[in-house]
């Protein structure tokens, strides 16, 4: 569709007429291409604002042309980010205009400039609820994707799996419904892969997205903007990760060391026990029979002490040491003959 532009020295109300006759020609709201056109009207304008809020208005023209008004309007607000504006209108006009399908997409973006988790997840319910009224229109099942996996970045906790699935089946389908010619489906496609940790492929995303926008466009400059701050994100959350998993091993391997520890105290305790009553019974024993029991005491505890060091790894040469020196003194102990003790 071809969209007349203004021409030099043209008078406000040929202006407003000739807007007023490109509004006429866009296809109804039902119709898929309707985004598009309107998208197309509000580029051929260089300030449309202050003609397309007299359209608004004027209840003298067909509801059908003042709600593409609405749209196109709406749609400047937004890029602006004029969040405050662009919910007054919402609300001025909800009323009149509340059963239009493409309503529940205004009140997603009210929602979602509240910035609250609570108005993330209205945004993603009144998203869902146009996709459901329009399953066809790209542009209605990206934002759905966007502000939900917008919702799934704000949680503290890991991303539910089925939830990204379900993510990058809407955008997949954004991106498949355009033939891949809409650049930013592609940066939400890449948020999806970070949230899944694929960091690499996210980053290609971004990439692609970078090199599909339009630099005629007015968007271009803040759309580029956008993809850095996405780039951006994405090494931040590689970084997490990463500190994450470190983090990770450092609790294991401090839970590891508790353990032997706790360990290494009960062995100490058992050999300290088990000394404490081969004295006693060696301190009631014949001088031969004591000397043979400390002989075997003393030798058990070189042996347990050397078998535990291999926990700590410990030289084998130094293991292997200690377990001869006990065990010879615990054949002393059990083998000399008394005539070698008297």
């Amino acid at each position: 569709m071809r969209i007349p532009r203004p021409r030099p020295g043209e008078t406000a109300a040929a202006d407003r007429a000739r807007l007023i006759s490109a509004l006429t020609s866009v296809p109804p709201p039902a119709d898929v291409a309707f985004p598009q056109v309107i998208r197309e009207v509000v580029e051929a304008h260089p300030d449309p604002e202050r003609v397309l809020r007299t359209i608004v208005d004027d209840r003298g023209l067909r509801s059908r042309v003042r709600f593409a008004a609405l749209y196109a309007l709406l749609l400047r607000l937004r890029r602006e980010e004029r969040h405050a504006e662009y919910g007054g209108i919402v609300r001025d006009y909800e009323g009149e205009f509340g059963i239009e399908p493409y309503f529940h997409t205004f009140r997603a973006i009210v929602a979602r400039t509240r910035g609250d988790l609570a108005s993330l997840r209205s945004s993603v319910e009144y998203s869902r609820q146009a996709v459901d009224a329009m399953p066809d229109v790209p542009g209605v099942v990206h934002q759905l994707a966007a502000f939900w996996v917008e919702y799934l970045e704000r949680l503290e906790e890991t991303a539910p799996v089925n939830d990204l699935d379900q993510i990058e089946r809407q955008v997949d389908r954004a991106i498949t419904l355009t033939q891949g010619r809409v650049a930013h489906y592609y940066e939400t496609k890449g948020r999806v892969l970070a949230l899944r940790g694929e960091f690499e492929a996210a980053r290609a995303a971004v990439g692609q997205a970078v090199e599909l926008e339009q630099r005629t466009s007015r968007d271009y400059l803040r759309r580029l903007t956008q993809y850095q701050a996405t780039r951006v994100r994405v090494d931040l959350m590689q970084e997490r990760s990463r500190w994450a998993r470190a983090h990770g091993r450092f609790r294991t391997e401090l839970t590891e060391f508790k353990a032997q520890q706790l360990q290494l105290l009960g062995l100490l305790a058992a050999v300290v026990a088990f000394i404490a009553t081969a004295s006693n019974i060696a301190s009631q024993s014949k001088g031969t029979d004591a000397i043979r029991l400390m002989l075997v005491a003393s030798g058990a505890t070189g042996i347990v002490f050397g078998t535990f060091s291999l926990v700590n790894n410990s030289s084998i040469r130094r293991v292997a040491a200690a377990i001869l020196l006990g065990g010879a003194l615990v054949g002393a102990g059990m083998f000399v003959p008394s005539s070698w003790m008297s």
